[in-house]
């Protein structure tokens, strides 16, 4: 019974009496008191909102005990109960029915060049790294194009390889014509500085005044890439950044590490053209961020990046951890002081961050290379212990057992990338990295993508190449240093999470850890390996929000 009906019966009973003792008053009056509290409850009845449960699945939690169970509760942004049963007719639940699907904890990547390739010219070519063939390619430009304005360029800088092209070539100038015939193209092999343009791209380059050959190549001379890059007014790079995010959690890409740099190797930009955070932390700011983003604090990023004092008043003035749990600096590196310093600045430098209680990250890739910045830190360690500070070393494709030994003496590990899976010919050192060599020798260690010029995002592609050690055409890089798939999916989650000092929330689905899952299309340690890289996830899940959904759950998309 409503109040209102209830004040109604009050107002008809007063009419009879209005002794306070009257019977009848004092039963309409305890109608309308259990009336309110009836509304009271019903409001209440789920206070917080209702639990999601998740059932009837294949659920890695990739915990110590590497359980695999088939229910998960969250509540908030949080897991509460991991294998536990629930009654699907209990209150306050909102059940989704995996049908045996698979779920993982969400994927982490521990090195990539994410807020420079948010902000690259063009609408963002969602396809590229799934293209493998001229066709798919043309097929991924025209669906870009339709963002595009007037006269934008659509540009792809690295992040992919011929080789996983069927034809095992770059396309022409008259296919990327054919495909785009109204906006300029531009594509890039890695860091080469080559640049393959359509027939408009020539025309806008000439009116320019830079020149391209018959087949459509720009010269490596940088100046067909600067005028490239300059074309990235803010307003696009504010346009293509939700399409970025959004194509990293369709992903099931959770959270990364980015290294807040670097210029366009081999474009001649001035400061002001330099990759920066501001529209990460616009985004931030706002509440639009569907993943993680996590900073790490690259010499190359400082504007003025001349002197070693530039990188130790950073270590002096920047605060560790500074942020939230979706965006917040996390370490120094991959460059943690200027090109060309000398031993004893990179010494002073790493002693200075090891003082502070700094992370420190430090890119190495060939075997003397290694050894340099290894001799460094064996003299910091000899100095304060960095054990406990979680140092890495970057990429290193090229590390030998006694270095590994001696890193595991002074508590370093490694973070290795897999964009030997795009390998091309630029790339003058040995492929690697050496996967099962690290992964038996207990060393500390995470993986990642180091996207989008040398690599590319698509985590799939690099789980893919640790498990097969085949790269994008096809051929046996890494021939005996393949590992299994568990092993994989560790090391681009719970391994990733420790390195970030974050093992407590993020990495595995554990009771209490943040509620960041995804719900995969393929049952992932029964497929292929070749269906690995075609994994394309239903559902990811970010601190308990769902930030992609497609069908089956497409009801539950944002």
């Amino acid at each position: 019974m409503g109040c209102i009906h209830c004040l109604r019966r009050i107002g008809e009973t007063l009419m009879f009496s209005l002794n306070p003792a009257n019977v009848a008053l004092r039963a309409v009056l305890a109608c309308c008191v259990l009336a309110a509290v009836s509304t009271t409850h019903a409001a209440d009845a789920c206070p917080g909102g209702k639990d999601l449960v998740l059932t009837h699945g294949q659920i890695l939690t990739v915990d110590a005990a590497d359980r695999t169970v088939d229910t998960v509760r969250i509540r908030g942004h949080r897991i509460l109960t991991v294998g536990e049963p629930v009654n699907p007719k209990a209150p306050c639940i909102q059940i989704i029915d995996l049908d045996g699907r698979t779920v993982i904890p969400g994927l982490i990547d521990n090195h990539t060049h994410f807020v420079r390739t948010a902000q690259a010219p063009g609408p963002f070519i969602a396809g590229l790294e799934a293209a493998d063939s001229i066709k798919s390619l043309q097929a991924a430009l025209v669906v870009a194009a339709k963002k595009a304005e007037p006269g934008e360029w659509l540009a792809a800088i690295g992040g992919f390889t011929p080789g996983q092209f069927a034809e095992r070539r770059m396309p022409t100038r008259q296919e990327l014509s054919a495909a785009i015939p109204d906006h300029p193209v531009y594509m890039q092999i890695g860091y080469s500085t080559r640049g393959l343009v359509n027939d408009e791209g020539r025309r806008v380059l000439a009116a320019a005044g830079i020149p391209t050959s018959d087949a459509g190549d720009v010269a490596t001379d940088g100046n067909g890439l600067t005028y490239v890059i300059r074309s990235a007014t803010e307003a696009r790079m504010k346009r293509r950044w939700p399409d970025y995010l959004q194509y990293a959690v369709s992903l099931g890409l959770t959270t990364v590490v980015d290294q807040a740099c670097c210029d366009w190797l081999g474009a001649h930009l001035t400061e002001a053209d330099r990759p920066d955070l501001k529209h990460a932390e616009q985004f931030w700011r706002a509440g639009k961020l569907p993943l993680r983003l996590r900073i790490q604090y690259d010499h190359r990023d400082t504007r003025d990046q001349h002197d070693i004092h530039s990188a130790t008043a950073r270590i002096a003035n920047a605060t560790q951890g500074l942020g939230d749990g979706m965006y917040k600096a996390v370490r120094f590196g991959e460059q943690v002081i200027k090109a060309g310093a000398t031993d004893d600045e990179v010494f002073e430098v790493y002693l200075r961050a090891a003082n502070a209680g700094w992370a420190l990250s430090q890119h190495t890739i060939k075997e003397e290379e290694i050894e340099r910045y290894l001799k460094i830190m064996e003299r910091v360690a000899a100095r304060t212990p960095i054990s406990s500070l979680r140092w890495t070393l970057e990429h290193v494709f090229e590390i030998t057992p006694n270095q590994v030994k001696r890193l595991q003496q002074i508590g370093v590990g490694v973070r290795v990338q897999d964009h030997d899976y795009i390998r091309n010919s630029n790339s003058s050192w040995k492929a690697g990295p050496p996967y099962r060599m690290l992964l038996e020798s207990g060393i500390r260690m995470g993986a990642g993508s180091d996207s989008a010029v040398v690599g590319a995002l698509n985590p799939w592609l690099g789980l893919y190449f640790m498990v097969t050690g085949k790269d994008a055409s096809g051929e046996l890089l890494l021939p005996g240093q393949q590992i299994g798939r568990k092993d994989a999916l560790r090391l681009y989650t719970a391994a990733n999470a420790w390195f970030n000092f974050e093992e407590q929330d993020l990495g595995s689905i554990e009771a209490g850890k943040l509620a960041d899952l995804v719900v995969l299309d393929k049952p992932y340690l029964q497929i292929s390996n070749d269906e690995i890289k075609q994994m394309r996830p239903v559902l990811t899940m970010v601190g308990g929000r769902v930030v992609h959904a497609r069908a089956p759950y497409a009801a539950l998309a944002p």
